[in-house]
């Protein structure tokens, strides 16, 4: 979209990098007001602006960018401090619109994707799922969806599953651990034999916050199985599947977990993992 003189007008009236020291920023209270008074002038123009604001950005760093980065943050941030859903929705919505422009630089895209996970909602969890699979973007959105949470963070992350890999992969499963997924019990079982460790961390984290009882033989014969930090990384993860199940009232299921821990676990290096079992043993007798 062609962006307006009326908004180069306004972006031009923001702080610029030359402004070094930290009373000129944000001491004075007249800087303060005015540049409160620029950003609700330029939020009042809606979409339009928020698209130009966007088509503005520049070389990350750059004197050309910093205007309109920081307007663009300052915009995104004022519909929350006037309590505004419908402005917030409408700006996110034109953030989340952008983040498929390859016209942008990766900075660029994740820049917006860091604005969404402070400030999105439904209207961003489509797009950011697009986005994970972004190499140049991916942290960024799938920090994003974790934050904003929920089925709706999560459904787009486990369309994306099937199509990531490397490091794409490890995000979207992390994110899916992190949101503790239910749905996502297949996904993670079958990464416990992920060639990349840090998947297979990732997915019995996922399996053991998910809670779920049937999820308790597959982590336990990966933790059986490992050896050094991943052997104590995933028997972790039991420890906290049992805790989560025995919280539940599934005592049963939390005490065969712990009962095959205290047994199996017979060496020196490992006596805290039977100390835990009796710990948690005793918790649920």
């Amino acid at each position: 979209m062609a962006i307006t003189e009326q908004l180069k007008s306004l972006v031009e009236q923001m702080p610029n990098s030359t402004m070094q020291k930290k009373e000129d920023r944000i001491g004075k209270d007249e800087i303060k007001e005015a540049i409160e008074k620029t950003v609700a002038a330029i939020a009042a123009g809606g979409k339009e602006n928020v698209l130009g604001l966007i088509e503005m950005l520049a070389e990350p760093g750059s004197k050309a960018d910093c205007k309109p980065h920081f307007a663009l943050h300052c915009v995104v941030n004022h519909p929350l401090v006037i309590r505004d859903e419908k402005m917030r929705r409408e700006t996110c919505e034109a953030l989340a619109s952008q983040l498929g422009n390859e016209k942008l630089s990766a900075y660029n895209r994740s820049y917006l994707c860091q604005e969404l996970q402070w400030a999105g909602r439904d209207e961003a969890c489509a797009a950011l799922g697009k986005a994970v699979l972004d190499e140049g973007a991916t942290d960024a959105a799938a920090m994003a969806l974790v934050a904003i949470g929920g089925e709706r963070a999560a459904a787009p992350l486990r369309v994306a599953v099937a199509a990531a890999t490397g490091k794409i992969r490890l995000n979207v499963i992390d994110a899916l651990a992190k949101l503790a997924d239910a749905k996502s019990e297949a996904t993670f079982t079958a990464a416990l034999s992920d060639p990349d460790e840090e998947v297979r961390l990732a997915a019995a984290a996922g399996l053991s916050k998910a809670g779920l009882p049937t999820a308790a033989k597959p982590l336990l014969a990966a933790a059986e199985a490992a050896k050094g930090w991943q052997r104590i990384q995933l028997t972790k993860s039991c420890l906290v599947l049992a805790e989560k199940l025995a919280a539940a009232g599934k005592k049963p299921e939390a005490r065969q977990i712990y009962e095959q821990l205290r047994t199996t676990r017979k060496a020196d290096n490992e006596r805290y993992v039977r100390e835990a079992a009796e710990i948690g043993l005793k918790a649920i007798a």
